[in-house]
């Protein structure tokens, strides 16, 4: 477990990017033009930092590298300005990034705010209001605790609210701590309704770990900047959707608020929940959010809804484009046994994929360990050529680590290692992994059990997938459609890049999506307006030059674009975690579509 908390803490800001293993190969170089050779091309560059500019109905206006300095998060425009928040590591609490963008071609770092040691500030929202207390342009940005300095334990995070009317001198207003000691405010909106102002946080795992639990969904009012307050908030287990914020499905099955996006009349608020999908709440009464309804996965799917974009089509139909930001391309596995036995299985990111495997799959005998299965003793004669089970404790102490028990069923000469996890508040998945030449599953226990008792079983991979676009009928909360027709993004081994989409925001009948190593992917959304909608259709992709890292987490010279705005008038900014501030013309189809 302390794994995952570690991961919580920190990485799970972002699902920090598990970048793809350079061995697994690389493709020709090719043309530098999508899609003959395109980013399948580029990405043979990786790591080079000379990664090249994939420019397919899109064309380059500006470039700021935004001095370098650290490392960018999201990026928002209002007006003559872009802002662009800072990702979490190296932590050096450097806050939001203000941009002049009066001149396309030649954005200028015009300064900073919200600069604080031990924080990351990844989200921004401007927004212009008018109320008794403040007029004029708002921003309202996510703090976030970074780094392990015991100093910060004391401390509280949230949000801050800043005038930036004149952004070449912005104001401080005010601040609300709304997480004690850790975590803090990941992503947020703000939005005015009538006379009042409100922002929405997603404080992920506030609800689990914070020393004064709260929702990990919370409005605050800020129609008065300089002392905002908390005023409603909503959590998947005071609700009782989650036992524990572990609880989900695939390889790292979760429940907490990651994002928050209010509908254009702030009636609603889309909060994006990773596992338990899109809630759409009620917030006509700020105070009293009410679950109207969610998207919802099928069980053999990964789950990761990380944000979401509403878009009605012409005929009135409301939907939302689900972004599931995946790192781990290795889908959840079947597990078949006996006469029509089936159950599911999440895989070990420290052992070989099972996907690789011939055919895909293994079909063995099955024995169960003795114990725990930590001991060479426990494993019978028999073990060798089988697939073992192994019982796996997590709500009290186990025995040995997971690596242990794998390591053991190995030297026994398992041919595949299933934990049957034994838990109440944490759904079958890895805590912790060493090195294992064997493919490792984790169950449940009704599983695991009917395994052993038809002696047999195989499993089974599904297509491997890294995060891709889903489309969600928004009254139902059923899947319509998806898109995920991009290079590497059903593949295993992939090469060298992080494929998983990121965010998406709609321009007319036009989605721009970021999408890490595939940069800026433009779909055009008419095929959802048939009755039965059809995928959307690649119709542009931007993919900049690699930067140069300045955090151990993500390699030089390797596009990972994070966010991604589109102004009014059809231009698209995109923020890249390490080369900077990128503002592109969309061109040919990737621009139609306005309505």
């Amino acid at each position: 477990m302390l794994l995952l908390l570690v991961l919580a803490a920190t990485a799970m800001a972002v699902a920090r990017p598990a970048f793809a293993d350079p061995a697994w190969g690389v493709k020709d170089r090719g043309s530098t033009k999508y899609p003959a050779g395109g980013v399948a091309a580029a990405a043979g560059q990786a790591g080079s930092q000379e990664w090249p500019l994939v420019e397919d109905n899109f064309r380059v206006l500006g470039h700021s590298d935004l001095g370098g300095l650290d490392t960018n998060g999201d990026v928002w425009v209002h007006g003559a300005y872009a802002y662009v928040g800072t990702w979490s590591a190296p932590c050096d609490g450097r806050g939001v990034k203000i941009v002049d963008v009066s001149d396309l071609e030649n954005p200028q770092l015009i300064g900073r705010l919200g600069a604080r040691p031990g924080t990351s500030a990844e989200d921004v929202v401007v927004r212009r209001v008018s109320t008794p207390f403040f007029s004029g342009d708002l921003l309202a940005l996510g703090i976030q605790r970074c780094g392990d300095d015991p100093a910060l334990d004391e401390q509280t995070f949230g949000v801050e609210f800043w005038d930036v009317t004149n952004p070449t001198k912005p104001t401080k207003l005010g601040e609300l701590g709304v997480t004690n000691g850790g975590g803090g405010v990941h992503e947020l909106d703000l939005f005015a309704r009538g006379n009042n102002v409100y922002a929405l946080l997603a404080t992920p795992f506030s609800e689990w770990f914070d020393p004064v639990p709260g929702g990990d969904f919370r409005i605050v009012e800020a129609t008065n900047p300089r002392a905002a307050f908390q005023v409603g908030e909503w959590g998947a287990g005071m609700q009782g959707f989650a036992p524990g914020p572990f609880w989900g499905q695939g390889s790292f099955g979760a429940t907490f608020a990651h994002s928050a996006r209010a509908s254009a009349d702030g009636l609603q608020a889309y909060v994006s929940y990773w596992d338990l999908g899109v809630l759409t709440l009620d917030i006509s009464d700020v105070t009293s959010p009410t679950l109207v309804t969610r998207t919802r996965y099928d069980a053999d799917d990964d789950g990761d809804a990380h944000s979401v974009a509403p878009y009605t089509t012409v005929n009135g139909r409301d939907l939302l484009l689900q972004n599931d930001e995946d790192f781990d391309p290795r889908s959840p596995a079947y597990i078949r046994f006996g006469a029509g036995g089936f159950g599911i299985g999440s895989e070990s990111p420290g052992a070989p994929a099972l996907w690789l495997e011939p055919e895909n799959r293994i079909s063995a005998a099955v024995v169960k360990a003795a114990n725990q299965g930590c001991e060479a003793s426990d494993y019978p004669a028999s073990t060798a050529g089988r697939i073992v089970v192994v019982l796996t404790l997590v709500d009290e102490e186990p025995a040995c680590l997971q690596q242990e028990q794998e390591a053991a069923a190995e030297a026994a000469g398992a041919v595949a290692v299933v934990h049957e996890v034994m838990s109440e508040t944490t759904s079958p998945q890895w805590s912790d992994f060493g090195e294992v030449g064997i493919p490792v599953l984790f169950t449940d226990e009704a599983t695991a059990e009917g395994m052993v008792a038809a002696g047999f079983a195989t499993l089974e991979a599904q297509q491997p997938s890294w995060g891709f676009l889903r489309i969600f009928d928004a009254a139902t909360g059923e899947q319509v459609s998806q898109f995920d027709d991009l290079p590497f993004v059903r593949e295993l081994p992939s090469n060298e890049g992080a494929w998983s989409i990121h965010n998406t925001e709609v321009r007319g009948n036009r989605s721009y999506s970021s999408w890490y190593s595939h940069g800026i992917v433009a779909l055009d959304l008419s095929p959802l307006e048939r009755s039965f909608a059809n995928a959307p259709r690649l119709v542009g992709q931007f993919v900049p030059e690699g930067g140069v890292s300045t955090t151990p987490f993500l390699p030089s010279g390797v596009p990972n674009v994070w966010g991604v705005a589109v102004r009014e008038d059809g231009i698209v900014f995109a923020s890249d975690m390490t080369s900077g501030l990128w503002i592109v013309e969309p061109l040919g189809q990737a621009r139609g579509g306005r309505r």
